[in-house]
This record gives C-alpha cells, structure tokens and sequence, in this order.
C-alpha cells in the first residue's frame, strides 16, 4: 500500500491568483525554460508575494505554463500581487501572461515529500477565470471583484465584463481589473464570441461585426482531419490578432464540425456576420486547401483561393503554417475584402455612433487616395471623436497617423505637426501598449522626427505584436529602407507582398528605391509603374529622374509634366520634400541629379528651401 500521507487540512475559503504564459505551448523547448525562469523571478519580485511566503501562509503550485498562488489573508492579495507583477512584466516584453483571481473553498494536502499542495473548486474557478483573459488581462469572478468594491481605491479599476461561458458549459460572471498603467482594458476575445449579450463593456465598443471559422472539411483520412482542425485553429488565431476584428472562438466553432446547413445558418448559429470556410483533398503526395469567406446576411462569396502544396517538399506543420498565414494576411489586411466589407457596413453611420475601431476603417479608406481634401476633413472629424473619448488607442493612433500624414506629405502643416503625432502616439501606447497600430504610428513618428535610435525599437515592437499585418509590415520595412538598410528593409516589404497578393501599391517603392541605390534605374521605372496611388507624386517623380539618369528626355519631360501637373511649384521645394523621406538613405543627392537632368530646375543648396 502506498505510504504517501494524505493529512488533509481542513476545508477553508482562500484567495488564489492563477497565471500562465500565453502561447507557451508554440515554442522552443529552452524558450519555455527561459520564460518560466523569467516568470519566476517576475513572481518572486512581488512584496506581496515575499509578505506572505514569510508569514507561512502562501501556497505554490507549479502548473507547467504557469502557477497558481494560495492566499489566506483577504482577496486584496492576490490583486495586490497581480498588479505588482504586472509593473513587473513592462520589463519583459516577451513574457505575455495572463492572470484571473478568485475566493473559494480549497484543502490543503501534504504529500510524502512534505510538500503542500491544494485542491479544489477554489483553484478550479480561478483557473476558468484566467482561461477568459488574453495577454496582459487581470481577470477577477465576481465574488473577489464584490469583496473588493467595499472600498474606494478599487472601484475605478473593477469594469464588469459579465458572464462568459466556460468548460464543460459552466458560467463565470467576470471583472476586468485594469488601470491607466496597468493591466488590459481590451474586453477579451472569448467574451467577444458572445454577441448577443447584454454585457455593457461589450456594447460600449459596438461591435456588431464578427467573423468565424468554420471547421475545414477534410477528405476524411486521420492526417487530414488533423491537418484540418490544426489549420481552423491557426487561422482563427491569426485573424484574432488583428484589433479590428472580433472573432469567434475555435472551442465555438469547433461544435459546429460536421453540422448542415448553408452558411447563412451556421453563421447564425455563431453570432457571425462573415464565415470563412473551406475543405482539404489529398492525392499522393500532394493537397489542395481551398477557402473562401462569405457574407452570411447577403450570402455573396467575398473572396475564395486555392492552395496547392507538395509534402515532398515541405512537411504538413510547415505547409499548414504556410497557408494559414497567407490565408489570414490576405482575409484580415487593411486593404483586404473584409475590411471592406465591414466600412461599407458603417458607411451611413453618424461620426458619435463610430466606434473606435471603426474609426481606423475611415483612416483605411482616407489611405487609400490620399489628397489634401480628404486629410483634412478625416482630421477634424478625428478632433472631435478624440474629445468625445479621450481613452480610446485606436483614436488615438488614427489621430497620430494623420498629424504624421501631414508631416509627411505637405497637407498644410506647421512646425508642430511631428510634436502633435508625437503626444498623439504616445498617449495611444500609454493607454494600450499592446495595441499595434499606436505602435506604428509611434515608430513613423520617430522616423519622421529623425530620431533613429527610437524608431529601430519601436518598429521591431511593432512588427512583433502581429506578423501578419502586411500594411504594418509594409509601411515600417519601407521605413527601413529609407534609413538606408536596403536590403532588410526590402526583404520584410517582399515578405509582406509574398503573404498577399492583394497587397497595395505604394510597396513596390521598397524594390523600386533598392534598384535606384545600385543604379539599376530601368527596374527601379518597372517598379514605379507598379504603384497605383492616384494623387501621389512620387511615381512621377522617380520617373522624372530616372529617366534622366538613363537620358531619355522624352519620357522624362513627359514625367515632369505630370508631376508640375499634380504640384506646379514642385521644383521649388523638391530639396524639401525629398528630404523629408530620404534624410538617411543616401538617395536624396541621386534623386535631385536625376530631376535635374529631366530638366527641373531645382536650387543646389538648402537655403533657397521655403519653409515648411
């Protein structure tokens, strides 16, 4: 009979904080370890922790990804130490964790090792409560948060998320705790799912529109199936990184899985106004992945792909890899058919029912013909939503872009426009540091500030937070290749082009200025006619002057034409404006050569530059 000494302690209520490493499961084996030594010592860190292990009256239990953490005092603990931690975590950007908090009933065994350990409803609860949350929430059930709300100073940072369900089809009532510097205010993805409820923190943001994967048919093989439901789950994961979507849970799709109906119904079903489907079929050695998103309420098929891999050439893992990512990137993308679906769903509303992440839509739309009159008109409307509410990221972030915008691109700004997207940028970080489009915003403001040492560290963050972002992708390895890093630059523009085929325009600016550093103007002329931005002087431009580095002076006096066309006073401030982008690269000097030698007449040196 086994020796083992169950002494159990008797039955109490405790306060347990449960936490755990967000997408720990993906990585390396030595990353896991440097990431649970780096949460140990982030744990460890805690005086609430430290006050409570000297007392004796803390439990510890290991959970793998994770820990759990058993208080005895009063609920206060357990927040206490979650907020502590959290300061904590800034200095790990890597190390994304979640946290939920909860008061109930445990006992306490020790084993034949003299260790204690615990067990419960107490832990269980507090684990469901965590499994609700993203990266960076602090999540509480609604007994810690009522225990709480008794006293002042913990009111203002308790916002009632409401119910959500759970495993095994239970239901937690839950709390978002957060504050201006810690914690996530973002309402989780799985309490997305449910759209229909009445939860105020959901009805607040407004969002109406929803997107769900439906489980991949499969040809019926065990590889297949496999393949099928690892896929699902990947695409739904990457579409959830984009902030202006809300998708719907795998675990809440997956119940659909071998349902009928059309897609109107399942999509109903589900709360989802767009479906993205698709099947998998295998022969020898090769599969066919083909998708397709569809509007459930008007039934049109928005956009369908094929995909085509050979497994002798790569392994399933890296072929599902693959397609789920070139499936989201070209789905999810700004410039892609959902987005727009989704802005001419919000097309007739009134600027106070926009919502914040509706509201990047109109900077979207506005990016895609940029001209003086639409800058204008998006700015002031940005003004006034941002006054409405001034704790909104992504208004914030939209606000920074256009002061950046008129920096950038000459829309009547003054000597403060950098200074205003920089307190802009800044504020949307501040409220949101997850948030990758304030990152954006913040890095080309650094750019445009020619502030290099904090532009590098802001555009890696930036591009970290969503990978398959191609728009941010694009606009910061362009960035990168204006600072003179060609190369890098044009590899992660080529790497975004790769991953959508729908991708914008103005990319091909990337190549195009890589060609025009070697002297290969004939291919940087090929890439120019690739960019389709109507209003942009750019193209012209750099026809203009390649074709008067390579001396053919038809063409290039007819791209002058064009561009005195969109700009009459161009050569006047050609220095200026070239300068705003090329102060790194090196290119500024070539690029003036060439408009020279296509007959403008532009001053040799910065003082005849007017004004900005």
């Amino acid at each position: 009979m086994s020796t083992e000494i169950k002494k159990k302690i008797e039955l109490e209520v405790v306060h347990v904080l449960f936490l755990d490493i967000v997408g720990y499961s993906k990585r390396l084996t030595n990353e896991q370890q440097t990431l649970i030594d780096q949460l140990n010592q982030v744990v460890r860190s805690s005086e609430e922790f430290q006050s409570a292990q000297e007392a004796g009256r803390l439990i510890k239990i290991p959970t793998g990804d994770g820990m759990a953490l058993v208080f005895y005092k009063s609920p206060a603990q357990p927040v206490e130490c979650a907020l502590e931690i959290s300061r904590a975590l800034k200095a790990y950007p890597e190390l994304r964790v979640r946290m939920g908090v909860h008061s109930g009933p445990v006992s306490a065994v020790t084993d034949l090792n003299d260790r204690t350990n615990a067990a419960g409803i107490g832990i269980n609860i507090a684990q469901r409560v965590m499994d609700c949350g993203d990266a960076g929430h602090i999540l509480l059930s609604q007994r810690v948060a009522e225990d709480l709300a008794q006293y002042g100073e913990w009111q203002s940072q308790l916002h009632d998320l409401g119910e959500v369900e759970v495993k095994h089809g239970a239901r937690v009532h839950v709390f978002n705790l957060y504050n201006k510097e810690l914690g996530n205010p973002e309402v989780p993805a799985k309490l997305r799912q449910f759209k229909g409820q009445t939860n105020p923190a959901v009805a607040r943001r407004g969002e109406e529109l929803w997107v769900a994967v439906l489980p991949f048919k499969s040809s019926g093989d065990a590889e297949m199936e496999s393949f099928a439901d690892g896929l699902g789950e990947d695409i739904t994961t990457g579409l959830s990184r984009f902030r202006y979507l809300s998708v719907v849970a795998s675990a809440s799709a997956a119940r659909l899985k071998g349902g009928t109906g059309g897609e109107r119904a399942l999509g109903a079903k589900l709360g989802a106004r767009y479906v993205l489907e698709g099947s998998i079929r295998k022969g020898g050695s090769g599969i066919r992945v083909s998708a397709q998103l569809v509007d459930t309420q008007t039934g049109t098929q928005l956009w369908a792909e094929t995909y085509n891999r050979d497994l002798r050439a790569s392994s399933i893992f890296a072929a599902q890899d693959d397609i789920a990512d070139r499936i989201v990137a070209t789905v999810a993308d700004s410039y892609g058919v959902l987005v727009h679906s989704m802005r001419a769903a919000i097309r007739q509303k009134d600027d106070a029912d926009v919502t914040p992440v509706e509201w990047q839509f109109q900077y979207f739309a506005y990016r895609e013909q940029i001209t003086p009159a639409a800058h204008g008109a998006l700015r002031s409307r940005l003004e006034h939503a941002a006054e409405r509410e001034d704790r909104q990221s992504d208004l914030w972030a939209c606000l920074a872009q256009i002061y950046v915008d008129e920096y950038a691109f000459g829309f009547g700004g003054d000597a403060n426009s950098l200074d205003r997207a920089l307190a802009a940028a800044r504020r949307a970080v501040e409220i949101d540091r997850s948030n990758q489009f304030a990152m954006v915003a913040l890095a080309q403001t650094h750019f445009f500030r020619q502030d290099l040492a904090a532009f590098g560290p802001a555009a890696e963050r930036a591009m970290a937070l969503n990978p398959l972002n191609t728009d941010a992708l694009g606009i910061l390895g362009l960035q990168i290749v204006h600072t003179g890093e060609f190369e890098r630059g044009t590899a992660i523009v080529r790497r975004a082009m790769e991953l959508n085929a729908n991708h914008a325009g103005w990319m091909h600016f990337a190549p195009l200025w890589q060609h025009f550093h070697k002297g290969e103007y004939e291919r940087a002329l090929e890439c120019a006619n690739r960019v389709d931005v109507p209003g942009l002087f750019w193209p012209y431009l750099v026809m203009a002057s390649a074709c008067g580095h390579l001396c053919r002076r038809v063409e290039a006096a007819a791209a002058v034409r064009d561009l005195l066309a969109l700009d009459p006073e161009f050569a006047a401030h050609a220095r200026s404006n070239v300068g705003t982008w090329h102060f790194a690269s090196g290119l500024m000097d070539p690029i003036l050569e060439g408009l020279r030698k296509a007959g403008l007449s532009i001053p040799e040196n910065r003082s005849a530059d007017p004004p900005r």
